[in-house]
């Protein structure tokens, strides 16, 4: 069965932070008021969508129907995360080249089943070989990119993996990230740039619960947990 996705167009958040949730414990405090922490090098993430527009026929149905295919905790869901600070949001792009991330029918003017076309890419990352399960360093070939490749910016691989990168060496191709690797990988494999996702769960039963001002205006904030 496919993940869902939550419809960024329809459903727009005027808040949103994404972050790892580290996982650390710390024993009581010495004499001297030392404390030692040990640390995971996992952790999940974790993403809040506040204040979510919710001011339409549209926007009700479609919160609503996502609310009924989660069961709270139970169902996944791909939560897009945005690519404003990706490769392709340093450089000045033309016309032509935002018109790549526009949908695309097929040539009767049909999209898919579920209603999604084709879409074209300005950043091409590959993996230049495999990784196991865990890893926290890649090696990769960047075949273009709009702009530079920089600590900080997020990819997903996969269905909705997503990672941040921690350092990159342009010249060797090698790229650490974090978290570890949730699955095993192979030379080829694509780094999604400009349409990173992570799949995810809601934090909470009643997280897709709605009250609407005047039974028709609603700003909910939706809170989601990585499903891993």
């Amino acid at each position: 069965m496919t993940t869902i996705r939550w419809p960024d167009d329809v459903l727009r958040a005027q808040n949103i932070s994404f972050d790892l949730d580290s996982r650390s414990l710390a024993g009581p405090a010495s004499v001297s008021g030392a404390t030692q922490v040990i640390s995971s090098d996992s952790g999940l993430w974790k993403a809040i969508f506040g204040s979510v527009i919710v001011k339409s026929r549209q926007a009700v149905l479609a919160h609503r129907a996502i609310a009924a295919l989660l069961e709270g905790r139970l169902g996944s869901i791909l939560i897009p995360l945005c690519r404003g600070y990706g490769p392709s949001s340093g450089a000045v792009l033309s016309e032509d080249e935002k018109a790549l991330f526009a949908q695309v029918p097929h040539g009767d003017d049909a999209f898919f089943d579920d209603d999604t076309g084709y879409v074209g890419s300005l950043t091409n990352v590959v993996l230049a070989a495999n990784a196991a399960v865990r890893a926290t360093t890649l090696h990769v070939t960047v075949n273009y990119a709009a702009d530079d490749i920089q600590p900080g910016m997020h990819f997903s691989l996969g269905e909705g993996r997503l990672y941040r990168i921690r350092s990159f060496d342009a010249v060797t191709g090698t790229m650490t990230i974090r978290p570890p690797l949730r699955e095993a990988v192979t030379a080829g494999d694509v780094l999604n740039f400009d349409d990173p996702c992570c799949r995810m769960r809601l934090m909470n039963d009643d997280g897709m619960d709605l009250e609407l001002a005047l039974r028709r205006f609603g700003t909910p904030t939706v809170q989601f947990i990585e499903d891993v």
